[in-house]
């Protein structure tokens, strides 16, 4: 019981350490942290490229086509600042899903959504929300 009044009461300092000056025990979470954000903003420049797509007209298959392989470029990029034993676990995961390190290909994706192109473009600029929460202290919301 003593043991767990200790942890209750020195986390939060600790974690705190963490949060802002990078050196501490959760500085892996904040470097992952700091990655997941970077992916998250390259999803939403991601989906104003989208919106100027639909303005011009470009059908939805079109811009499916085109987010698909962009939004695995953007998972690629982040990856780089990740551990390799992160970004491995990751690809293994990728590659028993998806058959594809990166992610889903354009094909998963229209047999996923029953060839709807709008689901799958929607489905392109959309994050693992489990992920988003794990990281809510630290996004700039």
């Amino acid at each position: 019981m003593r043991r767990l009044a200790v942890t209750l009461l020195l986390l939060p300092g600790l974690f705190g350490l963490s949060l802002w000056t990078g050196v501490g025990p959760a500085d892996d979470w904040v470097h992952n942290c700091q990655v997941r954000q970077a992916y998250l903003d390259r999803l939403e420049a991601m989906e104003v490229e989208v919106n100027r797509m639909r303005i011009q007209g470009k059908s939805e298959q079109e811009i499916a086509r085109a987010m698909v392989p962009r939004r695995n470029e953007a998972k690629s990029l982040v990856r780089g600042k990740m551990k390799v034993k992160d970004v491995r676990k990751l690809e293994q995961r990728n590659q028993a899903r998806y058959g594809s390190p990166q992610g889903p290909t354009i094909e998963w994706m229209y047999a996923r959504h029953g060839g709807n192109w709008h689901e799958i473009v929607e489905a392109s600029l959309d994050s693992n929300a489990f992920y988003d929460v794990t990281c809510i202290p630290w996004f700039d919301l």
